[in-house]
């Protein structure tokens, strides 16, 4: 015969089950770790380079037209980047041809360089005229590595036309 003791715990108050605690604990770390992740998602960059990105959006149609507007006019920007690391100056030369690839003088030739997490680094330079008709270059230096986007520009009168790129830079070697 066996002496076995009858169950004397009392399971009408929560707080005692064993399971309803381990539930208000996963619970418990849910919730913290959702508040943390929004906490993050608050303090850090969001990530929007541009203050106006709604306005901008509402102009797109604009900004559809431009492209189309520099198909047709067929201008063609050959660009010979190296490839750029941390904090090293290197230059960046620009050959403008027509159409017809043909080499095409511009009124101005401008880099401009954004880094998509941090506005603070983005810039522009201006491109220096070199020997040749069409021909530009200029010294850049991008202060740290990671991914950037650069945009090259060129008006000649009222016609402006450009392109652009992304890029990494690389550590220094």
């Amino acid at each position: 015969m066996t002496d076995s003791k009858p169950d004397t715990r009392d399971w009408s108050v929560a707080w005692k089950n064993p399971f309803v605690i381990a539930w208000v604990v996963i619970l418990v770390i849910v919730l913290s770790v959702n508040f943390f992740m929004v906490s993050m998602a608050i303090v850090t960059n969001p990530g929007l380079v541009v203050d106006d990105y709604y306005e901008q959006g509402k102009h797109m149609d604009t900004i559809l037209a431009e492209e189309k507007r520099m198909e047709q006019i067929g201008w063609q920007l050959e660009v010979d980047l190296p490839i750029l690391s941390e904090a090293k100056p290197d230059t960046i030369k620009l050959a403008v041809k027509d159409k017809e690839g043909n080499p095409l003088e511009v009124d101005t030739a401008i880099l401009y360089y954004y880094r998509p997490s941090d506005r603070k680094l983005d810039g522009q330079i201006s491109m220096n005229k070199v020997d040749g008709v069409g021909m530009y270059q200029q010294t850049i230096s991008l202060p740290v590595k990671g991914k950037w986007d650069l945009i090259m520009e060129v008006t000649k009168g009222d016609i402006r036309f450009n392109i652009g790129r992304s890029i990494m830079v690389q550590d220094p070697e």
